[in-house]
């Protein structure tokens, strides 16, 4: 929201409910992968590899830099969506690693 503020530009509703789900099930599968202490360590990667990737033209550029996309791009939304899956059920399933 400060960002937001300071800009002047809105965000939408859909852009931060996509990328929050995506972000959870990362992290929900770094505390599967890497721990509780280091859940952060995916989401944080992920972020840093798709604001230096090159400009998302194919697919799998699109697929990398997901949750910087508009909240209309199918590529974006589906990468969201089967991370969210993915992480929330082997967190359900496994738990996180001791």
């Amino acid at each position: 929201m400060t960002a937001q503020a300071a800009s002047g530009q809105m965000v939408s509703a859909g852009l931060v409910v996509r990328d929050c789900a995506g972000l959870m099930g990362l992290a929900a599968l770094g505390a599967v992968v890497l721990g509780g202490q280091y859940a952060w360590s995916l989401p944080f990667a992920w972020l840093a590899l798709a604001l230096f990737a090159p400009p998302a033209t194919s697919v799998p550029m699109q697929v990398a830099t997901w949750m910087l996309l508009p909240p209309d791009t199918a590529a974006g939304t589906w990468t969201a969506l089967a991370l969210w899956l993915l992480g929330t059920s082997a967190y359900a399933v496994a738990g996180p690693k001791r």
